[in-house]
């Protein structure tokens, strides 16, 4: 089997101070403290390093500071159409401005400041149960994104997740499964930009509790949040390109803002980035019409429980698209799941690619609704020749390899779901400037999103 080379792992930790599962639950209280008897993820075979503290989030070791900013709207993991209603930077607020109908209020959260950063992630607020939020002044009829920064920035191992409370005393929701809290850049811990869709039944009373569970690690923070308010009448295809973690060559904050720029040169398609692949195991996904899967993660950073990989399944068989790029091919390595969608998949142990250059891909299929129409084009990139797998797929173009003359697909269709697109071209910034890389991915995403391509 060709997942049989690969290796899971269960880690456990048990930590005083940390609530146990009950403390979420419905009718109680989740600032108590208490005992996290044990916490599981498949696949992690990690120590967590760093020092970790039991009230404080910890300490950085002596190294160049690092710059931060605050989001701001115009920040390319943000669709267009939407306005700032409430912007909150942990740790020097407790609240959002009260000018604004809808407001953020920290209930439950100390504040602290990460050393060896600059900027506005260096403050966070900390719990070490959970931190916890409410949102007011929501209006039932409006369309939200609540959107946070979070960051495990002295590499404490937190694992955290974020849920969503109702009433008094608020019944709890998960809207995000436990992940770590942190996105890898550069084989490094960097911070992770999430957004969340508030749906309809989150935004009927006006109100909304949001917890910052910890899961694991010595505490939960949270290093600002904001909420987005759709301005816009136009309906669109919403398409949520989810990123967080590659190779470290892969330079994955150039690339998926230029597939989003992409994705948006359609008008039809609303396009967000969350930088958190747990993502796919919210309920909330279901909100989404497509998705751009970005990401390679890696178990011992990032690793992933079956039941996010379960959760992209269902994503597919209900009908909505998804379009996986580049070394996405490679994500979920520790789920045999993931072939069932991908058609293929990378095998560390073929050949990975031609060297980086000049070649061309030519359309043998033009009679699928992706690439009718479309002619040959030029790609500078990888060619990759890595891909494994036996399920059936419906190849939409090839390239021909200058080490072994032989082809291989460059793009092609999953016939076992309706609308499943994977492509393994678009290695940076570079690729994505072919005019007919761009046409592929944008007609791609237009219909996995059930739209008629362009």
């Amino acid at each position: 089997m060709l997942w049989a080379r690969r290796i899971a792992g269960w880690f456990r930790v048990a930590l005083e101070g940390v609530p146990d599962a009950s403390a979420l639950k419905e009718g109680s209280n989740p600032m108590k403290n208490g005992k996290l008897a044990a916490m599981a993820l498949a696949g992690l075979a990690v120590c967590l390093p760093g020092r970790i503290l039991a009230q404080n989030p910890g300490e950085l070791s002596d190294s160049p500071a690092v710059r931060t900013n605050a989001m701001t709207l115009g920040h390319p993991n943000l669709p267009a159409g939407y306005d700032l209603a409430a912007y909150l930077d942990c740790g020097t607020q407790q609240h959002s401005s009260a000018q604004a109908e809808e407001r953020i209020a920290v209930i439950a959260g100390a504040p602290y400041t990460f050393p060896g950063i600059e900027g506005p992630l260096a403050d966070a607020v900390f719990d070490a149960a959970a931190v916890r939020c409410d949102i007011t002044g929501l209006e039932p009829d409006t369309e939200y994104l609540l959107g946070f920064t979070w960051w495990d920035a002295d590499n404490s191992g937190r694992v955290q997740s974020v849920r969503f409370g109702l009433g008094d005393p608020p019944v709890w929701t998960v809207v995000l499964p436990p992940t770590r809290a942190a996105a890898f850049h550069e084989d490094q811990p960097t911070w992770a930009h999430v957004l969340l869709p508030l749906t309809p039944e989150f935004r009927k009373d006006g109100r909304l509790a949001v917890a910052f569970a910890n899961e694991a690690g010595p505490n939960a923070v949270v290093n600002e949040l904001w909420l987005l308010q759709k301005s816009g009448a136009v309906t669109q295809k919403r398409v949520l390109l989810v990123t967080g973690d590659d190779y470290g060559g892969h330079h994955w904050r150039e690339t998926a803002p230029e597939l989003a720029r992409i994705l948006r040169e359609d008008p039809r398609l609303e396009v967000s980035i969350t930088e958190c692949p747990a993502m796919y195991g919210s309920p909330l996904m279901m909100q989404y019409d497509a998705t751009l899967l970005h990401f390679k993660n890696y178990a011992d950073r990032l690793p992933l429980a079956p039941d996010i990989g379960d959760g992209l399944a269902r994503f597919a068989e209900s009908g909505r698209g998804v379009v996986i790029a580049h070394f996405g091919c490679g994500a979920f390595q520790e789920w045999d799941g993931f072939e069932r969608i991908a058609g293929r998949i990378w095998n560390p142990g073929l050949r990975a690619h031609d060297p980086y250059g000049t070649f061309t891909v030519r359309i043998t299929d033009g009679a699928h609704p992706v690439t009718q129409g479309m002619p040959d084009f030029e790609a500078e990139d990888e060619l990759y020749t890595c891909l494994d797998g036996e399920r059936e797929i419906r190849v939409l173009c090839t390239a021909t390899s200058v080490v072994d003359h032989k082809q291989y697909p460059m793009a092609f269709t999953v016939p076992a779901f309706p609308r499943v697109f994977h492509s393994v071209l678009g290695h940076g910034v570079a690729s994505l400037q072919s005019e007919g890389m761009r046409a592929l991915y944008r007609r791609a995403a237009a219909w996995a999103a059930g739209l008629e391509a362009e």
